[in-house]
């Protein structure tokens, strides 16, 4: 048996005694923009590193509960290898249940909510690494509060600075490298479609970079339009 897969076994047989923590609201920022909502609670017991998070004021009346274990805080931020599991749970009747657990790598503890694709339900987006010019990612899950349940998107890790823009359903970012560059991207069912568009900001007051984002979103519209 793997570490990792006796690690996994482990948390679930432990789930059941798992107790709530308390929690603290930040204020939000617009729907676009991966918000912190709330501050959890870190603490290190037995080399782990472990998140708790009570989420009654994102999700009311559900009982949710997150918590992030890092089993391996050595890993390097150029491993690929999982470190941490996620893990949603459900408060009903004096006892915790699993809704959904996840193995994957990350070198915080950082977990964020915001609204994803646009069904007005703050999504769950959890750190996963941060490059040598701070830009970040992160793992999304969808989530659906009507049957309980979350839906990982594959590949979403891959955006650095992820944005949600509602207007058009659409994913952004904007990515602090040697040319500072946006990238445009959409969720389909649970896989990222990247739209293999890429624009450039020479940091110029000459309006190239917002008439390129427009022409670019332009194009994408229409090409959506035109397959469906």
């Amino acid at each position: 048996m793997t570490k990792l897969t006796s690690f996994i076994l482990t948390i679930s047989i432990l789930a059941m005694s798992c107790n709530n923590v308390e929690q603290k609201n930040n204020s939000s920022a617009n729907d676009s923009a991966t918000t912190k909502n709330i501050q959890p609670i870190t603490k290190t017991d037995n080399k782990l590193e472990i998140t708790d998070i009570n989420c009654d004021t994102v999700y009311k009346n559900k009982g949710y509960k997150i918590t992030l274990t890092t089993f391996d805080t050595t890993i390097s931020v150029y491993d690929t290898a999982p470190n941490a599991i996620f893990a949603l749970y459900r408060h009903s009747n004096g006892r915790d249940s699993i809704l959904f657990l996840d193995s994957i790598h990350t070198m915080f503890q950082g977990v964020h909510f915001a609204d994803f694709n646009g069904d007005k339900v703050k999504d769950i987006l959890v750190q996963n690494i941060s490059d040598v010019r701070s830009n970040q990612t992160y793992y999304l899950y969808l989530v659906d509060t009507t049957y309980g349940r979350l839906i990982k998107i594959k590949g979403f890790e891959e955006i650095k600075n992820p944005n949600y823009v509602s207007k058009y359903n659409l994913i952004d970012n904007y990515v602090m490298s040697g040319k500072d560059r946006t990238s445009f991207y959409k969720i389909q069912s649970d896989t990222i479609k990247d739209f293999d568009i890429v624009i450039y900001d020479d940091h110029l007051d000459d309006g190239i970079y917002d008439r390129d984002y427009k022409n670019a979103i332009k194009k994408i519209l229409r090409n959506e339009k035109n397959n469906r």
